[in-house]
C-alpha cells in the first residue's frame, strides 16, 4: 500500500495508538492472570510498597516492542539482520525476566546470561559507535580494548535499569521521557525514522504506564525493566551506527538512573556491606520514605528534572560538537552530590 507524505504520518499516529491501546490490553491481562494465580510481590527489604501488588506488567512492553521490530524491519527502517538479533535477544530477555518474576533464576545464571545476550548483540551492530571525548574522535569498531568496556557498560544498564525499579512509575517514565527526549534530537538532525521507532517504543511503555502510575495497580518486573536496559544499550548502538546523533544524548537522559544506581553501589561497597543483598537504599527510596512520604512526588520530580534539564541538554550534546562528555560529567557530578547528601547507599536507623 503506498501513501503520500501527508497520509503516512496520520497512519503512523494511529499505528502509535493502537500501540498504547494494545500494550494497554495486554497489561490488563497480564495482571488478571497474576491476581489469579496469586502472583503478588510483598513488601520487603528491596521494594518501597507496602501493600502485595500483581507483577509482571513489563510483558507487555516487551512483546508489544519485539513486534515493532518486525514493523521496522518490513519498513526498512533498520537493517534485517539487526533487527532479527533485536528480536531473538529480546525474546531472551524477556523469556529470563519472567523466569526470574515468576520462578528462581540464580544471580550467577541471570548475569552469564547478560553478557553473552550483550556480546551476541553487540556483533549483529552493523558498526559500533565514533566516541567524542573531549575533542577526540575515538572509533570504538577499531579500538579493541573499548569493546569489554561497552559490553560491561550494556549489562550495567540493564541490572542498574532493574534496580531503578522500585517505586510506582519510576522506570516507566524515565522510558517515556528518555524516548521523547531522543524523538525529539533525531527530528532536530533529520532523522526522522529513527523518531518515529522511538516514538513507537514510547507508547509501548505508556500502555504499561498507565496502570503502573501511583498508586500501581501492576508492576513492571524484571521482564519489563531488563528489557528496557537491553533494548536501550541495543538502539544506542544501532542509531549510533546509522546516524550522526550523539550517543551521549542517550547518556545524558539517563544521568538520574546510572548517578543514582552507580553511586549508591560505590556507597556500599566501600562501607563494607554485601552489595548483593537486597535493600532500599537508592537516592529515590530514601527521598520516598523520609521526605514525600509517597511515590508519587518523587516519580514526578526525577520526571520534571529529565524533562527540564537533561532533554535540553541532551540536544545541547547535539548542537555543540564534542561537548557530550562534559556535559555527562558536570551532570553526574552534581546529580551524585545531591545523592550522596541524602544518603545514599548508607544505613540508619529507618532502614532494615
Amino acid at each position: 500500500m503506498n501513501f503520500t507524505p501527508v497520509s503516512l504520518p496520520i497512519a503512523l499516529c494511529l499505528v502509535m495508538f493502537s500501540v498504547v491501546v494494545a500494550a494497554a490490553g495486554l497489561t490488563v491481562a497480564v495482571r488478571s492472570w497474576a491476581m489469579r494465580r496469586n502472583a503478588l510481590v510483598h513488601p520487603s527489604e528491596r521494594c518501597s510498597h507496602t501493600i502485595p501488588t500483581p507483577h509482571g506488567g513489563g510483558i507487555a512492553i516487551a512483546s508489544i516492542s519485539i513486534i515493532l521490530g518486525v514493523l521496522f524491519s518490513v519498513l526498512d527502517w533498520v537493517p534485517d539482520s539487526s533487527m532479527l538479533a533485536f528480536i531473538s535477544l529480546g525474546f531472551m530477555m524477556l523469556a529470563l525476566g519472567v523466569w526470574d518474576d515468576f520462578g528462581d533464576v540464580s544471580a550467577k545464571l541471570r548475569l552469564c546470561a547478560h553478557f553473552a545476550v550483550v556480546i551476541v548483540g553487540m556483533w549483529s551492530i552493523p558498526r559500533l559507535p565514533v566516541f567524542s571525548l573531549f575533542g577526540m574522535e575515538v572509533d570504538s569498531a577499531v579500538a579493541f580494548l573499548l569493546w569489554p568496556l561497552l559490553v560491561l557498560s550494556w549489562v550495567w544498564l540493564i541490572n542498574l535499569y532493574n534496580f531503578m525499579d522500585g517505586i510506582d512509575g519510576l522506570a516507566a517514565v524515565q522510558g517515556l521521557v528518555l524516548f521523547a527526549g531522543m524523538a525529539l534530537n533525531f527530528w532536530y538532525l533529520g532523522y526522522g525514522q529513527w523518531a518515529w521507532i522511538c516514538l513507537f517504543i514510547l507508547a509501548a511503555v505508556l500502555g504499561f504506564t498507565i496502570l503502573n502510575w501511583p498508586p500501581a495497580k501492576i508492576f513492571m518486573g524484571d521482564g519489563g525493566s531488563g528489557f528496557l536496559g537491553f533494548i536501550i544499550g541495543f538502539m544506542m548502538l544501532l542509531s549510533a551506527a546509522q546516524s550522526s546523533v550523539s550517543m551521549w544524548s542517550w547518556i545524558i537522559l539517563l544521568t538520574l538512573f546510572i548517578a543514582d544506581a552507580t553511586t549508591t553501589l560505590i556507597v556500599r561497597f566501600v562501607t563494607h556491606q554485601d552489595i548483593f543483598a537486597a535493600h532500599r537504599l537508592h537516592a529515590y527510596q530514601k527521598l520516598t520514605v523520609r521526605f514525600a512520604g509517597r511515590h508519587l512526588p518523587v516519580t514526578l520530580g526525577y520526571g520534571a528534572v529529565m524533562l527540564f534539564v537533561l532533554v535540553p541538554v541532551s540536544w545541547l550534546a547535539n548542537r555543540v560538537p564534542h561537548s557530550g562528555p562534559v556535559l555527562f560529567a558536570i551532570l553526574f557530578a552534581v546529580a551524585s552530590l545531591g545523592m550522596l547528601r541524602l544518603g545514599c547507599g548508607r544505613l540508619d536507623k529507618t532502614d532494615n
